[in-house]
């Protein structure tokens, strides 16, 4: 049971108590089931959601042509008591799989004659599985990889990831917005921001770019979905307090996806908001002409 807890840190989620009588629930209200899929622990975070049911893209290398429901956890509730598990996304998300009708919560205890799952193939901050990337591969539905398989070569040179426009988040870079201005200048790159695209449309970026550059954020970790291996490469700015997670370098090196890292760290202090409802979580500074001028040489 505990190789099927999905953890955070030290903790794990949704984890039963030791002993199976310590466990509150009432007989009535166990579910019976002849074969249970498990797919782990759904968060109302997008990085977390696509990061964190790798166990499902596991099972669906051997569960794919079936119509058997695949079984979740809600974190959502343990990790923020008021809040809610945004299901328009966790299906949007899973119809990219495939599994929009097959997605069910544990909202019962389960009794399963049989439990099927996977070990975890990552965990926030922790570990990434050198497993990771290939189940990533065969989780995407088939008719969307192929799709995605015709772009045979890259259109355009760099898409830069803006986050200039986002109104809440884990970090805020103050001078993005004057970044994107001067970028507007430069002919062979793209401003994009992510939230305005569908998850076909981010997935598509790394076959229609040479290149994809930006601050760290959870459309990133979708390069490890794309289908083929003349994938765009990946080039990262670290900046200021906590903007470069452990779990960034994690799946990097158990990938193989040789991302690029840049340091435009600048000597100004960052601004570490310690206030659970402030939009951010932290403001951070970065050396603009550097981002600019790595932009430059890497599309010359």
């Amino acid at each position: 049971m505990r190789e099927l807890s999905d953890m955070r840190g030290k903790r794990h989620c949704c984890h039963p108590a030791a002993r199976l009588e310590l466990n509150p629930y009432k007989q009535e209200r166990i579910r019976e089931h002849e074969l249970v899929l498990y797919g782990g622990t759904l968060y109302d975070h997008i990085g977390h959601l696509i990061l964190d049911s790798a166990r499902a893209y596991q099972l669906l290398r051997e569960y794919r042509d079936n119509d058997l429901p695949i079984w979740f956890h809600d974190a959502t509730p343990h990790r923020h008591p008021r809040s809610t598990l945004k299901l328009a996304l966790v299906q949007e998300w899973f119809k990219q799989l495939g599994l929009r009708n097959r997605v069910r919560l544990i909202r019962r205890p389960l009794k399963a004659g049989r439990l099927i799952s996977s070990s975890a193939l990552y965990c926030d901050r922790g570990f990434a599985s050198k497993d990771l990337r290939p189940a990533c591969k065969a989780a995407l539905k088939p008719r969307l990889r192929d799709r995605l398989e015709t772009i045979s070569r890259p259109q355009r040179r760099l898409a830069y990831l803006s986050r200039h426009k986002l109104s809440t988040g884990s970090t805020h870079y103050s001078q993005e917005a004057e970044l994107v201005a001067q970028l507007d200048q430069l002919p062979h790159v793209d401003v994009i921001c992510p939230e305005e695209l569908d998850f076909e449309q981010k997935l598509s970026l790394y076959r229609h770019y040479e290149i994809i550059a930006g601050f760290p954020q959870a459309s990133m970790s979708l390069k490890m979905f794309a289908p083929g291996e003349q994938r765009a490469q990946q080039v990262m700015f670290i900046a200021g307090a906590r903007s470069l997670s452990s779990t960034w370098v994690n799946i990097d090196r158990a990938t193989g996806g040789g991302d690029a890292y840049v340091d435009c760290n600048q000597d100004v202090q960052d601004f570490i908001i310690d206030d659970a409802t402030a939009t951010f979580q932290r403001s951070n500074n970065f050396k603009l002409e550097t981002v600019l001028q790595t932009l430059q040489e890497l599309t010359t």
